[in-house]
């Protein structure tokens, strides 16, 4: 059992990986179409849908890249107090704190899926020059939701279990950090 369980968790982890790198390409995307959009516009040459592109692959990147950034300590955290409070307490704090945002990331990808769905099911196109259905770019930041709200669960149950906090940056004390220089 414990080895099917560090599998999974290995599993995930890579699927986080994966996701980061789908967050990196879009990145990369953002910048092809930047570039291509100014390029353009100096040759004289107008491209539809280059910005609006530029503008799914932001959504993509920004929603895909938060199972990682999560997963490597990447997140912003207000550990000040956490880190003034004696084990219990903080114990139960990280877990009040990891299960409400569980729930309000899954409530918004409930939502965000269900938008998608909406889009595909009303043929819904985009107001620009692409006219591309909407549901296209609104796939891949629901996706990146739901990867992320799979990350929170899977920390979540891994932090019931172990009492590991897996999601802080490695500094237990910003103040300790900052009084060795």
């Amino acid at each position: 059992m414990k080895t099917a369980l560090a599998a999974l968790d290995r599993a995930l982890n890579r699927l986080y990986l994966l996701c980061g790198v789908i967050a990196a390409g879009a990145i990369v995307m953002i910048a092809v179409l930047v570039a291509l959009s100014i390029l353009s516009r100096l040759a004289g040459i107008y491209v539809g849908g280059l910005t609006e592109g530029a503008g799914y692959a932001m959504a993509a990147a920004g929603t895909f890249g938060l199972a990682y950034t999560f997963g490597s300590g990447g997140h912003i955290r207000v550990d000040l107090v956490l880190n003034l409070l004696p084990s219990r307490p903080r114990a139960i704090t990280e877990l009040l704190a990891l299960a409400v945002t569980t729930g309000v990331i899954a409530f918004l990808t409930y939502y965000f899926i269900r938008m998608v769905t909406i889009s595909w099911k009303f043929g819904d196109l985009s107001d620009g020059s692409d006219e591309l259905p909407l549901w296209l770019p609104q796939f891949p930041a629901a996706s990146g939701f739901a990867v992320f709200a799979l990350a929170l669960c899977h920390h979540l149950i891994r932090y019931l279990v172990t009492r590991e906090v897996t999601w802080s940056s490695g500094a237990d004390n910003l103040l300790e950090e900052q009084s060795g220089d």
